[in-house]
């Protein structure tokens, strides 16, 4: 028999494919944000514009001065004029720099409701891990 040791120690250790009762999960980690402005520098460093004067102007938006909940969900509020109220989004960093709302633009009424929703979201879907910032993966059942 010929001697195939080899060929296995260079081959990469790829996973199984997953069968009808496994689940396949996968987690994105970026550095854990303690303060709004190094959010908003990680976004911009990847070329990005959210957080520019010019588009906080354009929708009078304002982002919350508390640190990032999770160290990436955070709280905005636009009024496109004054025959408008403020409304409130939720919203979080991905791990590539961009900027993800949840549960739509402008979904929230009010001030409380938006930052309640956005600490219960961080700690349902990230977690701190040493100075890292981990997404919890979401089970996806393979049928």
């Amino acid at each position: 028999m010929p001697d195939t040791r080899h060929l296995t120690d260079t081959l990469p250790n790829y996973p199984t494919l997953p069968t009808t009762t496994e689940t396949y999960m996968s987690t994105t980690t970026i550095p854990y944000f303690w303060r709004m402005y190094q959010l908003e520098n990680y976004h911009s460093n990847r070329g990005f514009h959210f957080f520019t004067a010019n588009n906080k102007r354009f929708f009078n938006s304002r982002i919350q001065s508390l640190p990032p909940y999770g160290g990436r969900v955070f709280v905005t509020s636009e009024r496109m004029n004054d025959r408008y109220p403020r409304r409130y989004s939720v919203r979080y960093i991905d791990f590539d720099g961009h900027i993800i709302t949840v549960e739509g633009f402008q979904a929230f009424e009010s001030r409380y409701d938006a930052h309640a929703f956005a600490k219960a979201y961080a700690n349902e879907n990230f977690a701190r891990v040493g100075n890292e910032s981990v997404q919890l993966p979401k089970e996806i059942k393979i049928v």
